[in-house]
């Protein structure tokens, strides 16, 4: 069976999380080291590459000082 990935609501959720960062006028540097992850993931997220588990959406969310559901809380068109 292979993975099915929703590459839109991925693209969605890394433009909110760079709304979110840049609103706190962190870099994606800043939000890395807060977070205690690599530079690039941040930028593989926020680019809709990759997808986060949802362990590392709470230290996202941690790093941003936000709720977690509000890294989830965007539009998505489906």
């Amino acid at each position: 069976m292979g993975h099915n990935r929703d590459t839109g609501y991925i693209l969605a959720f890394g433009s909110n999380l760079k709304k979110i960062r840049t609103a706190k006028n962190l870099t994606q540097e800043e939000l890395a080291h807060r977070c205690d992850l690599p530079l690039s993931q941040i930028g593989r997220f926020e680019r809709g590459v990759r997808s986060p588990t949802l362990s590392t959406i709470l230290i996202l969310a941690r790093g941003l000082k936000v709720e977690p559901k509000e890294l989830l809380d965007f539009k998505f068109k489906m």
